[in-house]
């Protein structure tokens, strides 16, 4: 038990989650392509999750719990590194980690108000049925409302958003790589090669999707 709350086993412990927030990831940009499919196709997938609710809630519970874990731990370690490069390292290398430091807090303040502004609206919407006379999951997308993807502002939010959590992607999954021992310069090299399916295509794949939206693709 002590294992899990060392440095070693706190960054196991983000290494871990972060893998299944990334699998999260894939099946919820498997959902989304299906708007590339028409909105029936989007309409019954989205009837089918509703339809096993009870599952979905625990799922949702479980992945708040993972959330949780990730941050809480992630967050310890920043902080226990930034206080032992200090200790390390002369004023000009403290002033460097200060300014990634500040870097992080800004792009993850982004990407919790992000997070934040998906669950007030699309989710939110969804949970509580806040449909318009007519309107189905499909348009509930495209509304040109602020916290919607037809609104542009709102889409370019997202744009620069999912940007961010690619580079905290790359950064986790690159760290993740390094506490199991794969380390870019061993013969586990492919693995660094291959990890760009998660930090960048999966990221570049949600773009896509806000993109259609905003040009008439998916409409």
């Amino acid at each position: 038990m002590k294992f899990l709350f060392s440095s070693l086993g706190k960054k196991i412990q983000v290494a871990i989650t972060g893998v299944l927030l990334s699998t999260f990831l894939v099946f919820h940009l498997i959902n989304n392509l299906v708007l590339f499919t028409g909105p029936d196709n989007f309409n019954q997938m989205v009837s089918f999750l509703e339809s096993i609710k009870p599952v979905i809630r625990i799922m949702e519970f479980g992945l708040l719990i993972i959330i949780i874990i990730h941050i809480v731990n992630a967050t310890y370690l920043t902080v226990y590194n930034k206080s032992a490069a200090a200790n390390r390292y002369n004023v000009s290398s403290s002033s460097t980690s200060s300014i990634n430091s500040r870097s992080m807090i800004i792009s993850g303040t982004i990407i919790l108000l992000f997070f934040i502004i998906h669950l007030r609206y699309i989710w939110y919407t969804y949970q509580a049925h806040l449909f318009f006379p007519g309107e189905n999951y499909y348009d509930v997308i495209l509304r040109n409302q602020i916290g919607y993807l037809g609104h542009t502002p709102t889409a370019i939010f997202y744009i620069i958003a999912i940007i961010f959590i690619a580079s905290h992607l790359k950064h986790g999954i690159q760290s993740s790589l390094k506490t199991f021992g794969f380390t870019e310069d061993s013969k586990w090299k492919a693995l660094y090669l291959g990890s760009v399916l998660f930090w960048g295509l999966i990221p570049l794949s949600f773009i896509i999707i806000v993109i259609a939206i905003q040009i008439g693709i998916i409409s």
